[in-house]
């Protein structure tokens, strides 16, 4: 158990609880952090294999159980925590309830006080905060709060697994193993953004000046991979785009030079963290490529250069996915806000106005990768960024970035 959430709850049914709830979580993330490279295995293997149907779809039923063996295991503890919790509230409504079916003493004449046994309210109240009885009220309280949230969760889980298991087993009595493969991976990448909720709504209850992602270091929401992915691929496509022209090109003494520059390039990005966090089959793609490149003649390369500089054109379909569109939609929104601000405080308060812009400058960082015409005006503005007070570059900078927005497709 975290040393840090172990001090801070003192209760110790709390404490045991919510100690066992986050690991069991880690756990959990840890088992769905492994599929990144088996789902790469098993897509490879399916593609390769000479085995029959059954034998694949053995395969990839054990594949999904051993992605989801520890969040299974953490979501059966999560619904023994809110079942407790249910009886724990009915048996404390059922006291409510009797508690009008006590006896009734009659009226009785208070008894003569004893000055020297004068115990006052405010003493008796110093005493059971001495016991601690108050802190262990707050911290059930807090407890309360978090399970409501782990319930919510829980439920969502569930029905995500129970609903993304039926569809592989439709797709494997299709005989649709790429469909699986995808399955697999998009309910890998939102059972972990589930999970590290939950890790959250024990950090804030107890702990809340503590991120949790330093809990979970490794854990990336897909959001964060699609913006990983945009962006790799974009810059990917920047460091091509003129050594794929050269080779293209009618000067032969360029050609030698430009293919190692690309093979050089296609090597560093296969083994680099963008390429594992591209879909299966996006990254058997680019590994064929690389593997062409490296092996074909001149002639045979010139060609496949082309055909992988126009593949990373079409992944801009990545743009399409609907938690980018989401995001570069609030992105534009935020944008246009701080702008519309910074333009209006621009001479009335540089330093206000300083601050806008500076939040719009890291909006304009989130769009990475979004589009070539924006890509380049956002290049730009690293090189141009104000490094002074002086209000003629403020003016610039703000200039700058509003041609960025007015391009964003």
């Amino acid at each position: 158990m975290d040393s840090r959430l172990q001090r801070a709850i003192g209760t110790p049914r709390v404490q045991q609880q919510a100690g066992e709830l986050v690991r069991l979580a880690l756990v959990a993330l840890e088992d769905l952090k492994q599929i990144d490279e088996n789902l790469y295995d098993r897509f490879l293997s399916t593609r390769n294999s000479k085995l029959g149907p059954e034998a694949v779809a053995e395969g990839l039923l054990k594949l999904w159980d051993d992605t989801f063996r520890g969040l299974e295991a953490m979501l059966a503890f999560a619904r023994s925590l809110s079942a407790v919790q249910q009886d724990a509230q009915a048996a404390k409504d059922k006291a409510d309830s009797a508690g009008g079916d006590g006896f009734d003493f009659g009226d009785f004449t208070e008894a003569p006080s004893d000055p020297s046994l004068d115990i006052g309210a405010g003493d008796i109240g110093d005493l059971l905060d001495g016991l601690g009885g108050a802190g262990e009220e707050d911290e059930t309280a807090k407890w309360n709060g978090v399970l409501e949230k782990v319930g919510s969760i829980e439920y969502g889980l569930t029905s995500q697994l129970k609903e993304a298991r039926e569809r592989v087993d439709k797709a494997l009595e299709s005989g649709e193993t790429n469909q699986v493969l995808s399955i697999l991976d998009d309910t890998n990448s939102s059972s972990s953004e589930g999970v590290h909720a939950l890790v959250a709504a024990v950090y804030e209850a107890f702990l809340p000046d503590v991120n949790a992602a330093t809990v979970v270091p490794g854990y990336l929401t897909s959001l964060g991979r699609a913006l990983l992915v945009r962006r790799g691929l974009a810059d990917l496509g920047q460091r091509l785009t003129p050594q794929n022209n050269l080779l293209q090109g009618d000067d032969p003494t360029e050609h030698k030079i430009a293919l190692e520059q690309i093979k050089l390039t296609m090597r560093q990005f296969v083994g680099s963290v963008v390429c594992r966090a591209m879909r299966a089959a996006d990254r058997w793609q680019m590994v064929q490529f690389e593997g062409e490149l490296s092996e074909q003649p001149l002639k045979a390369a010139r060609l496949t250069s082309e055909g992988l500089v126009k593949y990373i054109d079409s992944l801009s379909s990545v743009n399409q996915r609907e938690v980018l569109v989401v995001h570069d939609r609030r992105t534009l929104e935020d944008m246009r806000d701080a702008l519309s601000n910074a333009r209006q405080l621009i001479d009335i308060s540089p330093r206000a106005a300083r601050e806008m812009m500076d939040r719009a400058y890291q909006s304009a960082q989130r769009l990475r990768g979004r589009h070539p015409a924006t890509d380049d005006l956002i290049i730009q503005l690293e090189r141009y960024a104000p490094t002074s007070s002086n209000p003629g570059e403020g003016v610039k900078f703000l200039e700058r970035l509003e041609a960025v927005l007015a391009a964003a497709p």
